[in-house]
């Protein structure tokens, strides 16, 4: 699995890396949203969480432009507030969630539950765990 995080800050971004690096992620990390628009074609993250507070684009118009770009990676922002109007915003610009950086253990929970389903071994009749 990949994970891009976009984050101006080279602490935050540690830290994000460091609680959502799980064994089986492989994390790309950009300072910008530019940044990020640059490798997302290349690096093709599963997930990607953005900071709203970006210098040029905001963490809404990098949400935005990614998505357009990449459809298919489920975005995550990440904040530090936890204000009404940056859920509405988030959903508009078609992130998955808006996260509290002091709630990111969601997201690992995503993360691993994600992952758990992918290693796991296919099922003989789709219902019952093979023995």
């Amino acid at each position: 699995m990949r994970l891009m995080i976009v984050d101006d800050h080279p602490p935050a971004r540690e830290i994000i890396r460091q609680y959502l690096a799980l064994p089986g992620v492989t994390v790309c990390e950009c300072g910008s949203g530019e940044e990020a628009l640059q490798c997302v074609r290349e690096f093709r993250p599963h997930w990607i969480t953005v900071d709203v507070s970006l210098p040029g684009m905001n963490g809404f118009q990098t949400t935005r432009a990614l998505r357009a770009e990449y459809p298919s990676a489920r975005v995550v922002i990440v904040t530090g507030h936890n204000e009404t109007p940056y859920h509405q915003h988030s959903r508009e610009a078609g992130a998955l969630a808006l996260i509290n950086k002091e709630h990111l253990m969601v997201m690992r929970m995503m993360l691993s539950r994600e992952l758990s389903e992918k290693t796991r071994p296919p099922q003989p009749d789709g219902n019952k765990p093979a023995k």
